[in-house]
C-alpha cells in the first residue's frame, strides 16, 4: 500500500499520546502504509505525544485515520480536562520524493 512518489497528493499528521505510538506504528505498518514517527513532549496536547507522518493517496485518507483511531486506545475518549487523547491533520502535498 506504500505509495509511489506520483501517488502521494495528501500527508496525514496524527498526534497520539505516547502510550499509543507502538501500537499505532504497527496498524500502520501491518496494514501497508509507511509513516514517519517523531515523538514529542509537551507543547501541543501538554504530555508526551508521538506525530505520525504518512504519504498517502487522497482516497486513503480515510483508512489511515481509521488505523490511527483503532490503534490508539487513549483516542476513543477525552481526558478529565476534557482535551482530547489526539488529533490529525490532513494538508495538500504538491510535491514528494524519497531520498
Amino acid at each position: 500500500m506504500a505509495a509511489s512518489p506520483d501517488e502521494v497528493q495528501r500527508l496525514v499528521f496524527a498526534i497520539v499520546h505516547r502510550d499509543d505510538a507502538d501500537s499505532v506504528t504497527q496498524a500502520l505498518v501491518e496494514s501497508g502504509f509507511r509513516a514517519t514517527r517523531i515523538d514529542a513532549q509537551g507543547g501541543f496536547l501538554r504530555r508526551g505525544n508521538a506525530v505520525f507522518m504518512v504519504g498517502v493517496g487522497a482516497e486513503l485518507v480515510d483508512d489511515v485515520i481509521e488505523k490511527v483511531r483503532g490503534a490508539a486506545r487513549h483516542a476513543s475518549g477525552q481526558s478529565r480536562s476534557g482535551s482530547a487523547y489526539g488529533i490529525v491533520f490532513v494538508v495538500r502535498v504538491d510535491g514528494f520524493a524519497r531520498l
